[in-house]
């Protein structure tokens, strides 16, 4: 491979560096007559979710909690998040560890939590198929304000998943792709989660792996996805569909690359 070309791909890396809302960003205006923080996510079709490199990670191998930028087809930055959770199970069971996601605006509101409790049984499609080993989350807006859900559903295959109302009522439905590729050598897997509207037929958006370049597949676990939506979905389903994103993210991509197969 070209030397020129993964010192190029080095340099993007360690580039970008995710501002937090306490640094210079340029972030997104909250759309007008509408004081709710999701209302960010009214005009938006599309997301960018960038999880920001960790050095720790790089050097020493430790695992860090979870940083993303999350931004618009202009490039603004609409939130930030962070991750909260043990550094016992990110080292152990970093795919199924307990963790709250924090989605913050520009001011550093707190708008949207996103919450997994960790069960040791849970992983593969299949596993879903008993109660008590299916991945979920919780998202909540404003934090302590249930506003969805999203399960993992009972599959032999592929991994699936069903966002829901606040009240458990399934809206939407995720179907991932027929192989799940990560790692330095997957350029040319598109690992594409389709979201299909309550028919379960009628595609409406995706959620997509993106491949970062060889040396960042190498050497971090930090994952860049990009997001899909119906212009005119409910925002609060635009944020269970942010969620979703994340669960994807924890439960199929947090592996560390010395452990992959």
């Amino acid at each position: 491979m070209n030397g020129a070309f993964l010192m190029a791909q080095a340099q993007d890396m360690l580039g970008n560096n995710i501002m937090n809302p306490q640094q210079q960003q340029r972030w997104m205006e909250k759309p007008p007559g509408d004081p709710s923080g999701l209302a960010y996510l009214r005009p938006l079709e599309s997301m960018l979710a960038k999880q920001v490199v960790s050095l720790t990670e790089m050097i020493i191998g430790i695992p860090s909690q979870a940083k993303y930028g999350i931004f618009n087809d202009k490039g603004e930055q609409v939130y930030y998040a962070f991750e909260e959770s043990d550094i016992c199970q990110r080292l152990y069971c970093p795919k199924t560890r307990r963790f709250d996601l924090h989605i913050v605006d520009s001011t550093n509101q707190e708008i949207i939590r996103v919450k997994r409790e960790f069960k040791c049984c849970s992983g593969c499609c299949w596993c879903a198929c008993c109660t008590g080993c299916i991945q979920e989350v919780t998202v909540e807006s404003p934090p302590g304000t249930i506003i969805g859900f999203v399960s993992q559903e009972c599959s032999c295959w592929r991994m699936n998943y069903v966002l829901k109302d606040a009240a458990g009522t399934p809206v939407l439905h995720i179907t991932g792709p027929g192989c799940i590729c990560d790692g330095p050598y997957a350029c040319c897997c598109e690992n594409k989660f389709t979201l299909y509207g309550n028919d379960g037929t009628t595609e409406i958006g995706a959620i997509h792996k993106k491949y970062r370049g060889f040396i960042a597949e190498a050497m971090t676990t930090a994952d860049t996805f990009a997001i899909r939506i119906p212009l005119d979905m409910d925002v609060k389903m635009k944020a269970v569909a942010l969620g979703a994103l994340f669960l994807i993210d924890f439960a199929n991509f947090a592996e560390p690359n010395q452990r992959r197969a």
